[in-house]
């Protein structure tokens, strides 16, 4: 029988999370995604999630390719990842005007300062390296580092990209994925609504089947934006996160 993937919540930032994070716990998910601060110390950190048997499986680093201290912050980042505990890296890089030499050099030299420390960094979904699955893995494959991949969000490969299908797009780059954005969509491109996890379009079944040729171990996280995001209570949110958590679970993926 195959191994459950680890099922985590982005909740965003630890001290104002999109769920209290005692309902986060209450919905049985163990794991979160926070967005680092350098202003915020470790203890602090552990002491809001320790508090409710919450741990971080991904840290949102927010770093850009063409900052001039881009190395020495994500230093510091991955130290504070590191003494986390966290499995890796949640980035979003752009290359912009940087030539593309210079920008997976760069990338490259990141994942050495995350692979130090036995971490992995996952490239968001985002434009202009890795919004789908062509060009995932033609970046992917020029940086050839073992730390660096890909962070598939299922539903900007349809916000980013038309006429395509996120499971054909993940079988281009299987490979490389490191970490799954579990957020679903009714399909439109640069169309920001996102519905509970199984009331879009996002054939999950299928994407696991894909990841699991590759021995795809790295966590489904639940990330809530658009429709699914904007509850209008703390209870609606509960119920938003519970219904996609429970969709996931319902078909085996995450424990």
């Amino acid at each position: 029988m195959a191994v459950a993937n680890p099922l985590s919540h982005r909740i965003g930032y630890v001290e104002q999370p999109q769920l209290p994070l005692e309902r986060v716990a209450a919905l049985g998910i163990k794991y979160v995604e926070i967005v680092l601060k350098l202003d915020q110390s470790v203890a602090q950190v552990q002491d809001l999630l320790g508090s409710h048997g919450l741990s971080v499986m991904t840290a949102h680093t927010p770093v850009a390719l063409a900052q001039e201290d881009l190395l020495e912050q994500f230093a510091r980042y991955n130290e504070m990842a590191a003494e986390l505990g966290a499995r890796g890296h949640f980035v979003s890089f752009h290359a912009g005007e940087m030539p593309l030499d210079r920008a997976y050099d760069l990338i490259r030299q990141v994942g050495d300062i995350a692979e130090s420390r036995g971490l992995f960094v996952a490239m968001e979904t985002h434009e202009d390296l890795s919004e789908n699955g062509d060009k995932a893995l033609n970046v992917f494959s020029a940086v050839r580092h073992p730390a660096v991949g890909w962070n598939l969000d299922t539903a900007n490969i349809y916000y980013y990209n038309e006429n395509v299908d996120v499971v054909e797009e993940a079988q281009k780059a299987a490979l490389f994925i490191r970490s799954v954005h579990a957020k679903d969509t009714t399909g439109g491109y640069k169309d920001p609504t996102f519905p509970n996890v199984g009331e879009g379009i996002v054939d999950y079944a299928a994407l696991h089947e894909v990841l699991r040729t590759v021995n795809f171990n790295g966590p489904y996280t639940l990330e809530l934006e658009g429709v699914a995001g904007s509850a209008d209570s703390v209870e609606a949110m509960e119920g938003n996160v519970a219904a996609c958590a429970a969709h996931l679970r319902k078909l085996g993926i995450v424990d």
